[in-house]
């Protein structure tokens, strides 16, 4: 018992973060109708930019949100303006091979500038805690905290902000939104820089239980695919629910499956993609719309 309780909270501590990873694949995919295939290369920037910010300025990873989250949001908007728009109208097949290209650029100039040794930030408190006989994690414990108070304040900004109105208004229909004055490209440009500024967020608070190195980008493209699938376009508390389900499938899998191994999250994702497509394909919460969280 004892063992599936931690197993359990494991898979809790995992999803959190798994939802917060997916928010910017999500948005992007849900208001723009852009497959993101470079998602998981801006984690990988945002864990690049908390290592070198903690080893060069001493600046704890959590702390490095703060700069971090607007450098990226400015490459974000910057790269929409330039490259994404461009595709953003055409078939979906164009903006999958811009962002493929652009994930493989990524990974190889970071390669060269970084090399592939991985590296992690060593905070002093990386250790634990017991609870009622359960080993509580205290940097993925803050990480959860975190993600969801990320979530929370995505939520509020939607819903309570006319810029928020006008994401929510363009991602339901651009056409009517540009009839009512919604300036449909520069809410574009905005959502994709708050997306990546929310991914490299999810790389820099992994970055101290992590190994950080190049190629760590599309097992997390992967995941997203699969958590998107699970709890829909552009929503909040699906891309809770659908991080929570992997991150409990992983856990028990990887807890009372032998033999295993250190690939069980990819398998895992795969399996759960093909069923959720088969047997779901509209998502575990259908009856929301995108942007939406009533």
């Amino acid at each position: 018992m004892e063992l599936l309780l931690q197993a359990l909270f494991n898979g809790i501590l995992l999803g959190g973060y798994y939802a917060v990873m997916v928010l910017g694949f999500s948005i992007i995919w849900g208001v723009m109708g852009v497959i993101n295939l470079a998602h998981g290369e801006f984690l990988m920037i945002g864990a690049y930019g908390a290592w070198v910010l903690f080893r060069v300025f001493g600046i704890d990873p959590f702390l490095s949100l703060a700069i971090i989250m607007p450098v990226m949001f400015g490459v974000g908007y910057v790269l929409q303006r330039v490259l994404i728009n461009r595709v953003v109208e055409r078939p979906h097949l164009i903006s999958l091979l811009v962002t493929f290209g652009l994930s493989i650029a990524l990974a190889n100039l970071f390669n060269v500038i970084f090399t592939a040794d991985p590296r992690t930030v060593p905070v002093s408190y990386n250790g634990s805690f017991n609870i009622l006989g359960m080993t509580v994690p205290i940097v993925k414990t803050m990480i959860l905290g975190l993600a969801l108070l990320i979530m929370f304040a995505l939520h509020v900004f939607l819903q309570r902000t006319r810029l928020g109105r006008s994401i929510r208004a363009a991602a339901q229909n651009k056409n009517a939104a540009r009839i009512v004055g919604v300036e449909v490209g520069r809410v574009y440009a905005i959502t994709f820089g708050i997306a990546i500024a929310l991914t490299a967020a999810a790389g820099a608070m992994i970055s101290p239980v992590a190994p950080i190195f190049p190629f760590m980008g599309p097992p997390f493209t992967l995941k997203a695919f699969t958590i998107t699938a699970l709890g829909g376009l552009g929503r909040i508390p699906g891309a809770l629910l659908g991080g929570m389900v992997l991150g409990l499938v992983e856990t028990l899998l990887a807890t009372f499956v032998p033999g295993v191994g250190t690939n069980v999250g990819i398998a895992a994702s795969f399996v759960l993609l093909v069923l959720v497509l088969i047997l779901r394909p509209q998502g575990l919460l259908q009856g929301l719309r995108p942007m939406e969280v009533e």
